[in-house]
């Protein structure tokens, strides 16, 4: 199962412009977006304990340009369902703290985006006083739960289709149908805008996997969905997004893999070693979660490259 915080870190990578248009629109006229926007993962790394690291679920460190030639960081923070706590205000101190310590003269601001529906941990600021000494730190909050799937639907950015996708993780006892029905409404909503096709493919992946059916049989009807709606919609189907999600994230992790084995026995072969491997543990999380969605061997073969026997053993694999 892919984990929530894992499709939210990935699809802030894949959306990262269009997540700062939605929540910062009286900003965005000053970012030079001519200039790709920056992850930097080890810098975020460096600010925080390993202990510290995972409690940080969602966190991502993003760089921009201004228009004006100044440097700009974003730290986003995804608070997902079951994660919050009494100390988060403390927490995003911290970082602001720690950055503004080590990158004295570095412009910074903070967004904390709140996916549950316990009102009570949703805040935007961090105090503390006594005797005359007062702290006071506020940071950018945006709750989901305060906004509907009606507002969210009349957004003309795609990241309020991954937003309304995850609208459905806070309603965790509906049923299989109401599910079916609000994920096919957001791809509607979709497909109603001229957004890219690669985009349109990623926000695809989040949709599928952020909340799953309960019943084998409603996740095939789901995907027969899919493919009805897309037929004749898009020269990319929804296979070849899929394919493509898959073949990058593995590039990706592989390499992530593969420079920490390259410290020990050479970066190049560590490198190469990386890649295949975490392109077979993408591959295998892929079947593992399309086993679960009732998805025939012939299209997990499709989705992963492998041949229909290979996708066999990996499914025998699994039940073992």
């Amino acid at each position: 199962m892919v984990s929530r915080d894992t499709l939210w870190k990935g699809i802030i990578e894949d959306l990262a412009e269009d997540l700062l248009r939605f929540f910062f629109p009286g900003y965005v006229a000053d970012i030079d977006f001519t200039r790709p926007v920056e992850f930097l993962d080890k810098e975020l790394e460096q600010l925080s304990s390993p202990a510290e690291s995972r409690l940080r679920h969602a966190d991502k460190l993003l760089k921009v340009w201004l228009k004006s030639g100044e440097e700009m960081w974003f730290l986003v923070h995804i608070e997902v369902q079951g994660y919050s706590d009494s100390g988060f205000g403390l927490r995003m101190y911290q970082m602001f703290y720690r950055i503004v310590d080590r990158y004295p003269l570095q412009s910074f601001t903070a967004l904390a985006i709140f996916t549950d529906n316990n009102k009570a941990q949703h805040i935007s600021e961090y105090r503390r006083s006594f005797m005359g000494t007062e702290l006071n730190y506020r940071f950018n909050s945006y709750a989901l739960i305060d906004h509907s799937l009606e507002e969210l639907a009349a957004q003309d950015n795609i990241f309020a289709a991954v937003l309304e996708a995850a609208w459905a993780g806070i309603r965790q006892h509906q049923n299989d149908e109401h599910l079916l029905s609000l994920k096919l409404s957001v791809i509607r909503g979709l497909l109603q805008r001229n957004y890219p096709k690669e985009k349109v493919g990623r926000v695809l992946n989040f949709i599928r996997y952020y909340v799953l059916f309960r019943q084998k049989e409603m996740s095939s009807l789901f995907e027969q969905k899919i493919q009805e709606t897309f037929k004749n919609r898009t020269n990319m189907g929804i296979e070849e997004a899929i394919i493509h999600e898959v073949e990058s994230r593995g590039i990706q992790l592989g390499i992530e893999k593969g420079m920490e084995k390259g410290m020990e026995k050479g970066i190049e072969k560590g490198i190469e070693k990386g890649i295949e491997k975490g392109k077979y543990e993408l591959q295998r999380e892929v079947i593992a979660n399309g086993v679960k969605q009732g998805l025939s061997a012939d299209l997990l073969s499709m989705l992963t490259g492998l041949s229909i026997e290979e996708v066999e053993k990996i499914v025998n694999a699994l039940k073992d």
